[in-house]
């Protein structure tokens, strides 16, 4: 099968080839799987948002509050939020969903409940301005 009476060369080949197919199949058919071995999932960014959900529930912010920043979050602005925020973590989803279930984030959230609360400006004024904040933690 892997290059028995083919020599070296024909067996790698075959361990290259199987491995492969080996990848694909748990890329696709196990993605939790594929997330925690390989940082990559054909839907990261479903556990990305699921996480994110998670944090907002978990944040016990006011309910005006926390609707916002959900609203906010399934724009295309806050898309292009996450998506600018996995780019910063080096493109691995799993970074991204370690970092958005950390206190870091839960304090990010915080602050930004704050922020619109008091009426500062809206969730979109604080992601924005406090971005680089966020990637430095």
């Amino acid at each position: 099968m892997f290059g028995i009476g083919k020599g070296f060369l024909g067996g790698l080949l075959g361990v290259f080839f199987a491995s492969i197919i080996v990848f694909f199949v748990i890329y696709l058919l196990v993605p939790e799987v594929s997330l925690k071995f390989f940082g990559i999932s054909i839907n990261s960014d479903k556990y990305i948002e699921e996480t994110v959900e998670k944090s907002l529930a978990e944040a016990d912010l006011p309910a005006g509050v926390a609707d916002d920043i959900t609203s906010y979050l399934n724009s295309d602005e806050g898309e292009a939020f996450i998506s600018n925020m996995q780019e910063a973590a080096g493109g691995a989803a799993e970074s991204v969903i370690a970092f958005v279930g950390s206190e870091g984030f839960q304090s990010f959230l915080h602050e930004a409940g704050d922020f619109v609360s008091a009426g500062a400006g809206s969730v979109s004024d604080f992601f924005s301005e406090n971005f680089s904040s966020l990637t430095e933690e």
